[in-house]
C-alpha cells in the first residue's frame, strides 16, 4: 500500500481554507450540471408534460448551444456564495452537535443534525439568488440577472424573491442533513477497503453521489412545488398558495407523478453535482492544508478506527 502523502503546511486559517474549497467546489458542481438543470427546470416548470428531446431540441433551434449554459452566470452568482456558506457553516455545526450529544466522535445523528443546521442557515441567505437563477433560466428572453432582479421585485416586491421559500427551508434541511450524514458516515466505511483506502477520490466520488442521490429523491416534491412558485412568480395561483396547498394543488390537476415531473434527469444531475461538490471540497481543504479539530483525516485513517459507523 503506497505511503500516505506529506500534510501540506497550514499557510490559511481553516475558515479561510473553506471559504476557498467552497469557492472552487461551488463553480466547479455548477458548470457540470448546468445543461442538465437548464433542460429539467423548463420542464419542471411546465404544465403540460414536454419530452426532454422536445426541449433540447427547441434550445438548440432558438438558441444554438449556448442555450444550455443560459443562466450560468445567474447559477455563479448563487451557487458560489451558498457553496461557501455551507462548507463555512458545516464545521461549526458540526462541533456545535457534537457537544451537545456529549459524544467525543462525530456519528450519523451528529452529523445529520449539523447538515440540517447548516443548510437552513445557508438558505435563508441564498434564496433570493437561487431565485433570480431560475427566473433566469426559464424565462423565453436573454435578460441579465439585474434586469431580473428589476422585474421580479417591480411585479412581486421582496415577496418576489423569497417565492417558494417556505418548500424550499422544509426542504433545504432534510436535503442537507442526508447529504452529509451518509457522505461524512461512508467515508470511514468505505476507508476499510484497499482499494477506496488507496484512491481516496474515487471513494469521496461514490460517497458523493449516494448522498446526492438519497437526499434527491426524499425532498423531490417539495423541490417541485419551489421552482414552480419561483418560475411563476406570486402573480400565478400557485404562486399564492403555501406549501402544503401547492403540493395538493400540484397531485389534483396533474397526479402523483407530477409531483415528480423531470426526476428522472435530476436523479442524474444532482448526486453528479453532490459527488463533484463534496470531492473537490475536500480535495482543496486537504490540498491547503485544513486541520480537523480532532485531528481525523477519513483518507488516510487506520483500518481500526474505520471499520464502524455509528448511528
Amino acid at each position: 500500500m503506497a505511503a500516505p502523502p506529506p500534510r501540506r503546511k497550514q499557510l490559511l486559517t481553516n475558515a479561510q481554507i473553506t471559504w476557498c474549497s467552497g469557492t472552487v467546489s461551488g463553480f466547479c458542481a455548477t458548470f457540470a450540471k448546468q445543461p442538465i438543470q437548464r433542460v429539467k427546470w423548463i420542464r419542471q416548470t411546465s404544465s403540460e408534460p414536454v419530452a426532454y428531446a422536445t426541449i433540447a431540441s427547441r434550445t438548440l433551434q432558438t438558441q444554438g448551444l449556448s442555450g444550455f449554459m443560459s443562466g450560468s452566470a445567474a447559477a455563479v452568482y448563487r451557487n458560489v456564495p451558498h457553496s461557501v456558506l455551507v462548507y463555512s457553516l458545516y464545521p461549526h455545526a458540526a462541533n456545535l452537535t457534537k457537544k451537545v450529544s456529549g459524544g467525543r466522535e462525530e456519528v450519523f445523528m451528529t452529523r445529520f443534525c449539523a447538515g440540517y443546521i447548516t443548510m437552513v442557515g445557508a438558505t435563508l441567505v441564498t434564496h433570493p439568488l437561487d431565485t433570480l437563477r431560475v427566473r433566469v433560466s426559464v424565462q423565453p428572453d436573454s435578460a441579465t440577472y439585474l434586469q431580473t432582479a428589476r422585474r421580479v421585485y417591480t411585479a412581486d416586491g421582496v415577496r418576489g424573491l423569497y417565492g417558494g421559500f417556505g418548500a424550499t427551508l422544509i426542504g433545504a434541511g432534510p436535503r442537507g442533513a442526508i447529504g452529509f450524514g451518509v457522505f461524512e458516515t461512508l467515508k470511514p466505511y468505505l476507508a476499510r477497503y484497499d482499494y477506496f483506502r488507496e484512491n481516496p477520490s474515487v471513494s469521496k466520488v461514490v460517497c458523493g453521489y449516494l448522498a446526492g442521490l438519497l437526499s434527491e429523491s426524499f425532498i423531490y416534491p417539495l423541490d417541485t412545488v419551489r421552482r414552480r412558485q419561483q418560475a411563476l412568480g406570486a402573480a400565478s395561483p400557485i404562486g399564492r398558495l403555501g406549501v402544503l396547498a401547492a403540493v395538493a394543488s400540484i397531485y389534483r390537476v396533474e397526479g402523483f407523478l407530477g409531483l415528480f415531473k423531470g426526476i428522472s434527469l435530476n436523479l442524474v444531475k444532482n448526486p453528479i453535482g453532490t459527488a463533484i461538490s463534496f470531492t473537490v471540497n475536500d480535495h482543496v481543504k486537504e490540498w491547503l492544508g485544513y486541520e480537523h479539530e480532532d485531528a481525523e483525516d477519513l483518507g488516510r485513517k487506520p483500518t481500526s478506527k474505520t471499520g464502524n459507523i455509528s448511528l
